[in-house]
């Protein structure tokens, strides 16, 4: 399985507030979400108003696919207008960890792994509570 991430450096000239930056970072992200059904988020330069940088991040079987998929991404984002793309930072990488077995988190109680009978979540000073009600 292959991951890739993108960061997109956008300067937005004609922002005068976060109000209008919203404004034109919005139609980007709703453009890519239809086009691609890939979403992008504002990542950083939350609070400056004509700087802003967009991040996502695609996953495939396929390596080459998810750098097309990067590159369309940008090729959308830049044909919405409104903004300048100053700047791209792009990575691929293999993910191939082994899983794990999996136990599910009793909704009720939120107890997880914990309801499997173990103590070891238990920290030692409160250790003799849990030896006591064994008894």
């Amino acid at each position: 399985m292959y991951v890739g991430v993108a960061k997109l450096s956008l300067v937005i000239g004609d922002a005068h507030s976060l109000k209008e930056k919203r404004m034109v970072l919005r139609p980007i992200k709703d453009r890519v979400r239809e086009r691609l059904h890939v979403t992008v988020n504002e990542v950083g330069e939350h609070d400056t108003w004509q700087r802003a940088e967009l991040g996502c991040a695609i996953v495939s079987a396929d390596r080459a696919k998810v750098l097309e998929l990067i590159d369309d991404v940008v090729r959308v984002a830049m044909s919405v207008g409104g903004a300048q793309i100053v700047g791209i930072a792009k990575d691929v990488t293999t993910f191939d960890a082994p899983s794990v077995p999996f136990t599910p988190v009793d909704e009720r109680t939120g107890s997880g792994d914990k309801a499997a009978g173990s103590d070891d979540w238990v920290p030692e000073e409160w250790q003799h509570l849990v030896d006591g009600m064994d008894k």
